[in-house]
């Protein structure tokens, strides 16, 4: 649902949840430190002949690959899972639920039809804007000319984005609503699989997944970057750059919004339907206890993605994408329905607002604001090696490795590297740009990415 951090165009791009600049000579040198022998290619579009020869090029790659694990890096990652599922994640879902709500009060409440219509035009129309108005921000708006004015448009970005994503998600999400059932389990289940089957088609599973599994930070270089599909690029092909945003964003974001509702829709006539306080917890029981067990296979996930290529990758990936598609969902009814019950039950509009502006203050506070949005598409299966199973949740080992950074003295690319078991995909881009390296002295967090791109 929410950005989670995504072939041959595609597949040279880095994974978000979230079009980079050209990289200079130093950033070039500091990549090959970190991965010498990185493809720029998805392992599965490789020949197969090219696995069955283990070339010492190859061996080194997958050494290179795989992190050495000690109980420090054990214990960074523990903590940005916890960060991600007691902190981001709820607030996350307390925005969504504040602003969705507001909807209701603010926008046509006297006819659902019209409310809903209102809501996707908006979603639809603002995301289209956002999309193919990229360039622009990212051209005009940087902290280094004017960062008064960074922070305030960025900012501003993010909050109206915001309001764009939730009112896309809730004008497709009403009228399917509208147009099919919710009562009957048959039909919501039969709409559900209909839109299952299509993003497995377009191997577009992966856009399924939404916090706790992702925390997108506010880092500059990128912040107001959307991906396409097909990646067209906007000022060589305009034509088929406004095509391909058009089909990413009323496509692929509407049959992710149809799947999500319709699990959920499925979990609200089977789970305790007559009690929302006992559905609410057990929803809130059966996610975390899913998003526990897919984190604690996630190594497993990462080392068999590492040694296995084509159709039989992409089924082990696409079996995972659901498992944390399931997890995300139970997890989002569990908290948004906790809040209905809980927080200012008899004062509807204040329980609205206080959720609609409070976490967006704490996550801009912590520099994940735009954890917020969805944008983007992802592709299931692409990256090298491990990364196309990559769960964005680095925060917290951010901030170690770029204290390890500023010590090692890496901003000059002849120092040697960092420790190995910071050699993991999502670091690899800390060097991408020269102005990452820059704000590395200054900010406190730099933005993960998958050394390749679930949307």
């Amino acid at each position: 649902m929410l950005p989670t951090d995504k072939g041959s165009l595609a597949a040279s791009r880095p994974q978000k949840s979230h079009c980079h600049g050209s990289e200079s000579v130093s950033d070039k040198q500091l990549l090959q430190h970190l991965h010498p022998h990185t493809h720029p290619h998805p392992v599965h579009l490789q020949p197969a002949h090219a696995h069955a020869t283990h070339s010492p090029a190859c061996e080194k790659r997958l050494e290179a690959e795989t992190p050495r694990r000690d109980l420090h890096e054990l214990l960074l990652e523990l903590l940005d899972m916890m960060l991600s599922c007691l902190v981001v994640a709820p607030c996350v879902i307390a925005y969504w639920r504040g602003t969705w709500e507001l909807m209701f009060v603010y926008l046509f409440p006297d006819s659902l039809p019209l409310s809903a219509m209102a809501s996707f035009l908006i979603g639809g129309l603002g995301h289209f804007f956002f999309t193919v108005t990229q360039n622009f921000f990212k051209e005009h708006i940087h902290p280094d000319r004017r960062r008064l004015t960074y922070y305030a448009v960025s900012r501003l970005y993010t909050a109206v984005f915001g309001i764009v994503c939730v009112n896309m998600w809730r004008g497709a999400w009403l009228l399917c609503d509208w147009l099919t059932s919710v009562d009957s389990l048959i039909i919501v289940s039969v709409v559900t699989g209909i839109a299952l089957i299509f993003l497995v088609a377009t191997r577009t599973l992966r856009n399924l997944g939404a916090a706790p599994y992702t925390v997108t930070m506010d880092h500059k270089s990128d912040y107001f970057e959307v991906d396409t599909m097909f990646k067209i690029p906007g000022f060589h092909q305009p034509g088929l750059y406004i095509l391909d945003t058009l089909f990413s964003v009323f496509v692929i974001g509407s049959l992710v919004v149809i799947a999500w509702r319709g699990v959920w829709g499925i979990f609200d006539l089977l789970l305790f339907p007559a009690d929302k306080a006992k559905s609410a917890w057990g929803s809130l029981l059966i996610g975390y206890l899913t998003v526990f067990v897919t984190f604690l296979i996630h190594p497993l996930m990462r080392y068999v993605c590492r040694r296995i290529s084509g159709i039989l990758k992409l089924i082990i990936c696409d079996i995972y994408y659901l498992m944390t598609f399931f997890g995300a969902v139970n997890a989002w009814r569990g908290i948004w329905n906790l809040l209905d019950v809980y927080l200012y039950p008899d004062n509807k509009l204040l329980s609205f607002w206080l959720t609609h502006i409070v976490p967006f203050l704490l996550l801009a506070a912590l520099k994940c604001s735009n954890s917020i949005l969805v944008r983007g598409v992802f592709i299931d299966g692409e990256g090298v090696g491990a990364d196309s199973v990559d769960i964005p949740i680095n925060y917290v080992r951010l901030h170690f490795l770029r204290e390890r950074r500023k010590k090692a003295g890496l901003q000059a690319t002849s120092q040697p590297p960092p420790p190995h078991y910071y050699l993991k995909p999502e670091h690899v881009a800390l060097g991408r740009n020269a102005e990452k390296d820059k704000e590395a002295q200054s900010s406190l967090i730099e933005k993960p990415h998958a050394a390749v791109q679930i949307v």
